[in-house]
């Protein structure tokens, strides 16, 4: 029952951005969904580098596609409304500790991929 929870947690948040995504101006919903887009195309081309490389494989760790994908999701929807900057987080800490109960990702793995991984997902998105 864990591993389906966990399993559909990026589909759901997914669902989630697609909801407030669609409340948007049009303009906005394009500019959105191009930063969506890019944001994960850096997300896979960051895995291929570590596939590559075996940058996480040198620390003993192992690059983290789920975290990576739902910390951009969960970054987005933190900037929607004041009730999602509260929960959202709350559930990317829940759902890193089902990854880390279920043995898909060490704390390490999460941990070294979001510190990497967040300073692209806030570039220019405060502003």
């Amino acid at each position: 029952m864990l591993a389906i929870i966990a399993d559909l947690y990026t589909p759901l948040l997914l669902l989630c951005w697609i909801y407030y995504w669609q409340k948007e101006l049009i303009q906005r919903r394009k500019s959105q969904f191009k930063r969506l887009l890019l944001l994960v195309s850096v997300v896979y081309a960051l895995m291929l580098v570590d596939i590559y490389f075996g940058i996480w494989a040198y620390g003993g760790m192992d690059y983290s596609t789920h975290s990576a994908i739902a910390l951009l999701l969960v970054v987005d929807l933190c900037f929607k409304n004041r009730l999602l900057l509260f929960v959202s987080p709350l559930s990317l800490c829940a759902y890193f500790y089902l990854m880390w109960l279920l043995n898909y990702h060490s704390i390490a793995d999460m941990l070294t991929t979001c510190l990497l991984i967040l300073p692209i997902f806030l570039y220019k998105k405060g502003k």
